[in-house]
């Protein structure tokens, strides 16, 4: 663990690998459409990726007129991002670096900060630095928008993949190294105290027989 409260970069560079060598399934445009609609909305034009994996959320935002930059842990996930943009000939920016301490992205840099399924990745001493981080990088009035898995997956995904141990409320690290974090509605209301306009909804997806697979 990086210190203490949330999987090193090697961890994910694991995982990445063993996710590349049978083909990444990395198609999460199904989290982003809603995001797109409120970013378009409020004219956003600048947006951060915040973990963003192999890069395919950065890329359908490029694809789709916003300026994208994205950020993740995994050396391995960024080096694939880096060629998929290289072979659709798209400008965008991929970084490796640790989301969880000072991002490498000036003050305002942005109008718009997503996260799709990455936040529940950190404990809260780190998703609190993490939270203030993003509020350094957004223009005034910006949007920070997130999904990440609620307390009601939780049940199922424990089932799946039993953890080691449990760090804090809600809080556990699985069986190689990942850290899990459930978040509840209080939960989210308390870290974004502070926040203007802040709306927490629950999102459900399926699978192709219509049964729950992820509760965000």
């Amino acid at each position: 663990m990086g210190d203490g409260t949330y999987a090193t970069a090697a961890v994910w560079d694991t995982r990445y690998n063993a996710i590349l060598d049978i083909g990444d399934p990395d198609r999460s445009e199904l989290w982003l459409a809603p995001l797109v609609s409120m970013m378009m909305t409020r004219g956003c034009h600048t947006v951060l990726d915040l973990g963003c994996g192999t890069g395919h959320d950065v890329l359908a935002l490029a694809r789709q007129g916003f300026l994208a930059k994205g950020i993740d842990y995994a050396a391995v996930a960024i080096e694939e991002a880096r060629r998929q943009a290289r072979a659709a000939n798209a400008a965008v920016a991929f970084r490796q670096g640790d989301i969880a301490q000072a991002l490498p992205y000036d003050d305002g840099a942005f109008d718009a900060v997503v996260s799709n399924m990455v936040l529940h990745s950190f404990e809260d001493a780190p998703l609190r630095r993490i939270v203030a981080e993003v509020a350094r990088c957004l223009q005034p009035g910006g949007l920070f928008l997130f999904h990440a898995n609620s307390t009601e997956d939780a049940p199922q995904r424990l089932a799946v993949q039993p953890p080691e141990r449990q760090c804090g409320p809600w809080s556990y690290v699985l069986a190689g190294g990942q850290t899990m974090h459930f978040f509840s509605r209080p939960y989210c209301e308390d870290l974004l105290a502070g926040w203007q306009d802040v709306a927490i909804d629950a999102v459900i997806s399926h699978d192709n027989q219509g049964r729950p697979i992820k509760h965000a």
